[in-house]
């Protein structure tokens, strides 16, 4: 992230430095609350947005399943 400020030549030294120690301060803030709003959406149980995979993975002992699956499923032609 890259950001411009422009500042006019009349601007004292010292209050530039106070305004960039209050971007700083105003910019870690925000950083926090991004911090803690992602590990929430993160830390979640639900399953919809964290599924396991492996949970409904069933082994058939079908070799070809996946690509007759049609034919095992509805009776079709095998490819």
């Amino acid at each position: 992230m890259q950001i411009t400020i422009n500042v006019p030549d009349t601007l004292p030294k010292e209050r530039l430095k106070q305004r960039i120690k209050e971007l700083e301060q105003s910019l870690i803030t925000e950083a926090k609350f991004f911090a803690v709003f992602a590990k929430q959406q993160t830390a979640t149980d639900d399953p919809w947005t964290n599924p396991n995979v492996v949970l409904p993975a069933t082994d058939t002992g079908i070799q070809d399943f996946a690509i007759n699956h049609d034919h095992y499923l509805y009776g079709t032609d095998k490819q």
